[in-house]
């Protein structure tokens, strides 16, 4: 028997043996991500939270670039894993191809380019289980030949509660943003990576029509950090628009309570963890765009915008403020919906049996 066989039928001996129905029998649960400061990252660490707290053995890894493979083989051996459960798609990719332990994958964004679409078909085919954050990715992984896809909410985790006085945070965004402390303009925030999903872009083409058309802008803060920032600020500066941006937070929290429009202009989301906390935090305008399954998460009770379109965001933030509307989390799947679908996974993936190999 070659050593890759061997390894096969112990793992498959190991997991039957110790009879691990996720949810009747502890596991042990290998958590892969990429290196992530946003909602994957996020995400990740919730789940690793309500997994443990659920008695589950879980070890994480942050595997990235051309060692992910190894380094995925090595930590499935060395935990003896018995489910190897990886987040977004080269990633997912990666763990498919190094272990043949029992492989989870959950897909948070839309493959782009022919490579994206090569790696979806490779976890479509070789994954024992594929769960999808949004059911528009639901119906790419099975339109990519998954025969197990499921789809699993991605839930933001509640609120903490405030580090500081929202007039406090006020007062520091108007600095940041060069504006009097006793300025009035309502300021604005947009969360997330300055990378091309995002589509800052769109948002920096807006406000140079409402300037060139109305002379006053937004004032707009937006908090991330990523390889877009020289090419944004230089657009900033050669305008002189009223943004900042603020880099990596660890208080969006804080942030949201302060500010009175949040802005979500992304070519694609899945279900943005920041828009939930925006729409959890009470923000009173709310501006997003209709892409993958932000229509899911706003349920109709949110107008929403095109994207990449400038004139349409310019409207949006000219728009005068609708109430808040509360109550979203009674919409939305929970923190149990959430567990409930990932060990729905690990169980299926657990019983004994040959895995998704063909």
């Amino acid at each position: 028997m070659s050593s890759a066989n061997r390894d096969d039928a112990a793992n498959r001996n190991d997991a039957a043996n110790r009879e691990n129905a996720a949810g009747d029998h502890p596991l042990r649960i290998l958590l892969v991500r990429p290196e992530s400061t946003g909602g994957i990252g996020v995400h990740v660490d919730s789940l690793t939270r309500a997994l443990r707290e659920a008695g589950h053995d879980v070890r994480t890894l942050i595997a990235t670039g051309t060692g992910a493979i190894p380094a995925i083989r090595h930590a499935a051996r060395q935990s003896r894993a018995d489910v190897v459960h990886a987040h977004g798609l080269r990633v997912g990719a990666a763990a498919c191809l190094a272990t043949r332990k029992r492989t989870v994958v959950t897909l948070h964004n839309a493959p782009t380019g022919r490579a994206g679409e090569v790696l979806l078909r490779l976890i479509a085919q070789r994954a024992d289980a594929v769960l999808a954050a949004s059911h528009e990715l639901l119906e790419s992984a099975t339109g990519h030949g998954a025969r197990n896809a499921q789809f699993a909410p991605v839930v933001a985790p509640p609120l903490p509660a405030p580090t500081r006085p929202a007039a406090e945070v006020r007062a520091e965004l108007k600095s940041a943003l060069g504006l009097a402390p006793d300025d009035q303009q309502g300021i604005a925030l947009a969360v997330g990576r300055l990378a091309p999903q995002k589509d800052y872009d769109t948002l920096l083409k807006a406000l140079i029509l409402v300037q060139e058309r109305h002379g006053a802008v937004p004032p707009v803060a937006i908090a991330g950090e990523g390889p877009q920032r020289t090419a944004l600020q230089a657009v900033i500066d050669a305008h002189a628009l009223p943004v900042a941006l603020l880099g990596h937070r660890t208080d969006v929290a804080d942030l949201l309570r302060a500010v009175d429009t949040f802005v979500m202009c992304s070519t694609w989301e899945a279900r943005p963890l920041a828009l939930q906390e925006a729409l959890r935090a009470g923000v009173p305008r709310v501006i997003a765009t209709d892409v993958g399954g932000v229509a899911e998460v706003t349920a109709g009770r949110l107008p929403l915008i095109p994207a990449g379109d400038p004139e349409a965001l310019a409207r949006a933030l000219l728009a005068a403020p609708a109430a808040p509307t509360a109550g979203w989390d009674a919409l939305w799947p929970g923190p149990e919906d959430e567990l409930a679908a990932v060990l729905a996974a690990y169980s299926a993936g657990c019983s004994p049996g040959p895995p998704n190999r063909s």
